[in-house]
């Protein structure tokens, strides 16, 4: 799954049943193995880069749902734009346990 490029959707859980974001992405493979550069897709406004970035201030792990709902747990990070991310898989959330 590492090497798909296409459309995907970030999603972002405060729970197992509350979902407060979930954004489209357009995701490319990057250097390095389960890393890819996504582009949110359409770019976000001012006060939607706001939330998002409130959100991986909050907690970076995301779920990554491809087309066919195949999902997988990745890290989230921007270099100052929230609207160019990129994700890495294999970190898995702090569960505070």
């Amino acid at each position: 799954m590492d090497r798909y490029e296409g459309t995907a959707h970030l999603e972002w859980w405060a729970n197992r049943s509350t979902c407060p974001a979930r954004l489209p992405v357009r995701i490319s493979p990057a250097a390095g193995n389960g890393t890819w550069n996504a582009t949110v897709s359409p770019p976000l406004d001012r006060d939607a880069g706001e939330d998002l970035q409130l959100l991986i201030d909050t907690g970076p792990h995301f779920t990554l749902r491809f087309d066919a709902d195949a999902a997988t747990e990745v890290e989230v990070a921007h270099s100052g734009d929230v609207s160019r991310l990129r994700l890495r898989t294999g970190a898995a959330p702090d569960t505070g346990a």
